[in-house]
């Protein structure tokens, strides 16, 4: 199908994707005064489809379009078929499939975080559990075909399910696709079996493993699907699933009657292992993600969708040209009164309708009222020439002249059409530029979070290392202090014992035994003051002489304390560029973006950004090194290119480590 085509009663304006199931365009919605909606088409036509065997089974879906209603369904508009070939519209979603996602985020080797791949799946899951509490006349509403391809992710991150109505149809003819899509679809189904509600969790495994592992789910072996999951790894920062992921995966992934029973029990597990693993999924992160990763792309279709607003269609011309047509009759029979009535009404008309479908209709609306007046007049002064005007004539002829020149000032005085769409496109590109401005003020404050949280771990991990310096100085100097201590009882002459007492020592050495020749005297021991006194009653007797001191034996040197091992280098710590370190290496150039400013106006620029590596090899954090921005979009484009570069990680003791290098943009035409 080509665009500009039309299908039914929808004009297609462009072709967005094709794939397996058929075509998928921007379609428009067309009435007497243009362009009333656009639509997102989804028309079945795929080569491998019976499309009138589709049809038949899902004819009577029609409620199932209207009965669904959820922030994660697609909003349908319509549904029916065109000479045998089924389709449904819903309401525009700016964005991609997700086949799309997977296949940009792969080619770009972008893989998608963990966080939003989580959020994707669980927001499908909520889709798929919100419809099986809807019901559809006396049954439940099960997809069970819900492929990628039928799930879009819109630029404001935002997940939309699509294609409840064709389901069941789609399902009936599993076997006839190719491996494109049937790896997504419970093996049992593929094999002809009757559908399940567990084969939405089969669906939605094989969505999540592909979305973290960021490569299709493979063929089952001999031992299902267990090998696979515990050797797989996600993508985005080379580690091995997380165990509640993979437990939930294996559960998934299992046959009929060992999986989880639908796709409600999936989303609460899901969820709950969301809560405890404290992922900070957020539509906000990925919005940025999709801008990041099809900015051109959103630049583009936001142009294109204004021109197609003020495209006029068929319909509309033709309703100009009739009113044309009706009023130069009128003119051509003489009929003034009929002619400056229906003038006269055209205007009020055009002017309601105006106010109903904004300022570019309401423009052309008095255009046409003005075109009426003009040619109703000019057929009045033709039927004048043609029969003279007389003196008797001329009067009547002049109080009837200003009946149809009489609305002319009700034509609203404004811009022209091309001034109202130069206005429009302004408002659009500094919209654009006031939502671009927030997404960067958003996450340069966050860069400037993480910056100081770096800064104060580091802080923490020079104040650990000082301490344990100051410890092992401490213990060196402990182990000097013993090794010196019996050179100094030896020197010293007496011993330590014979020096001056503080208050309350009894002047016992426990290592020399000679204490008790420093204590006072006491009754018995040696004399009391009579016996010295003549004539006291008691001879004499000579003072015994003290016990000379041993000496005391030298203390053996204890031996020095062990040292504390210096600290081993862990995997994944942040150095610094010092001995030892072998700095990380780039091993495939970043994907650079020219900015089309920039190449617009033929300028170049070397942009330097700060990136830190972590011990997988790939960016964690960018950030400018100069504060003169290069301008032109080139700062931006620099940033995501850093963030795209892959390095071999750094190294320290032979352990890979997270390490600060910079890196260059350079931007040449």
């Amino acid at each position: 199908m080509r665009n500009r085509e039309e299908f039914g009663r929808y004009l297609l304006l462009k072709k967005l994707s094709e794939d397996p199931l058929g075509e998928t365009f921007r379609a428009g919605v067309t009435g007497t005064e243009g362009l009333e909606q656009v639509v997102l088409l989804r028309v079945f036509n795929g080569r491998r489809l019976d499309g009138e065997a589709l049809w038949r089974r899902v004819s009577e879906r029609g409620g199932v379009h209207k009965a669904l209603k959820s922030p994660n369904i697609g909003s349908g508009v319509g549904f029916g078929e065109v000479r045998n070939v089924p389709y449904a519209a819903y309401e525009y979603i700016s964005g991609k499939n997700l086949e799309s996602l997977l296949i940009q985020a792969s080619n770009t080797n972008s893989p998608i975080p963990a966080d939003h791949a989580l959020l994707i799946a669980e927001r499908v899951a909520l889709a798929l559990s919100a419809a099986a509490e809807t019901r559809a006349g006396d049954e439940r509403i099960v997809h069970g075909f819900a492929v990628p391809h039928l799930v879009m992710i819109s630029n404001e991150g935002e997940t939309r399910v699509l294609g409840f109505e064709v389901a069941p149809g789609l399902a009936e003819q599993a076997g006839g696709f190719g491996r494109d899509i049937t790896r997504y679809l419970a093996p049992e189904l593929v094999a002809g079996g009757k559908a399940d509600r567990s084969d939405d969790v089969f669906t939605l495994g094989a969505i999540l493993f592909e979305l973290l592992a960021c490569k299709p789910l493979p063929e089952a072996g001999a031992d299902g699907y267990g090998p696979l999951i515990s050797a797989a790894q996600v993508a985005y920062d080379g580690t091995p699933l997380p165990p509640a992921i993979a437990s939930l995966l294996t559960k998934s992934l299992a046959p009929r009657g060992e999986r989880l029973a639908d796709a409600g029990a999936w989303h609460k597990a899901l969820s709950q292992r969301m809560a405890e693993g404290g992922q900070a999924a957020t539509i906000f992160n990925l919005a940025f993600f999709m801008h990041n990763l099809f900015r051109e792309d959103i630049e583009a279709e936001s142009r294109e969708i204004e021109r197609e607003r003020a495209m006029p269609t068929a319909a509309a011309a033709g309703a100009a040209g009739a009113a044309a047509a009706a009023a130069t009759a009128a003119s051509a029979k003489g009929r003034k009164e009929p002619a400056a009535a229906a003038a006269a009404g055209t205007a009020p008309a055009a002017a309601a309708a105006a106010e109903r479908k904004g300022p570019s209709r309401a423009v052309l609306a008095a255009l046409a009222a003005v075109l009426v007046l003009v040619l109703a007049g000019a057929g009045w002064w033709a039927l004048r020439g043609r029969l003279g005007a007389g003196p008797a004539e001329a009067e009547p002829v002049a109080e009837a002249l200003p009946a149809p020149v009489e609305p002319a000032p009700a034509v609203p005085e404004g811009p022209t059409p091309e001034e109202i769409q130069t206005q429009l496109a302004a408002m659009i590109d500094s919209r654009s530029e006031e939502m671009a401005e927030q997404l960067r003020d958003q996450y340069d404050q966050r860069i400037r979070d993480l910056q100081r949280q770096l800064e104060q771990a580091e802080a923490e991990a020079a104040r650990r290392e000082q301490e344990r310096l100051a410890a092992r100085q401490r213990a060196e100097e402990a182990a000097a202090a013993a090794e010196t201590e019996p050179e100094k009882q030896t020197a010293g002459g007496a011993p330590p014992a014979a020096r001056a007492k503080p208050p309350g020592d009894d002047g016992a050495d426990p290592r020399s035994g000679a204490g008790t020749a420093l204590t006072a005297a006491g009754p018995g021991s040696v004399t009391d003051a009579a016996s010295q006194v003549p004539g006291g009653g008691a001879a004499a007797q000579p003072a015994a002489e003290p016990p000379k001191p041993e000496p005391a034996e030298p203390k053996k040197a204890e031996p020095p304390k062990p040292q504390p091992a210096e600290p081993k280098t862990r995997r994944g710590d942040l150095v610094g560029l010092t001995a030892g370190v072998e700095p990380p290496q780039l091993v495939s150039d970043p994907y650079v973006r020219y900015p089309a400013m920039a190449k617009k106006l033929a300028k170049q620029a070397d942009v330097e950004v700060r990136v830190l590596v972590d011990e997988n090899g790939r960016v964690r954090e960018a950030e400018l090194v100069n504060e003169k921005r290069a301008g032109f979009g080139f700062d931006d484009a620099a940033l995501d290119a850093a963030r795209s570069a892959r390095y071999k990680a750094a190294k320290k003791d032979g352990v890979e480590v997270k390490m600060y290098v910079n890196l260059t943009i350079r931007f040449r035409l």
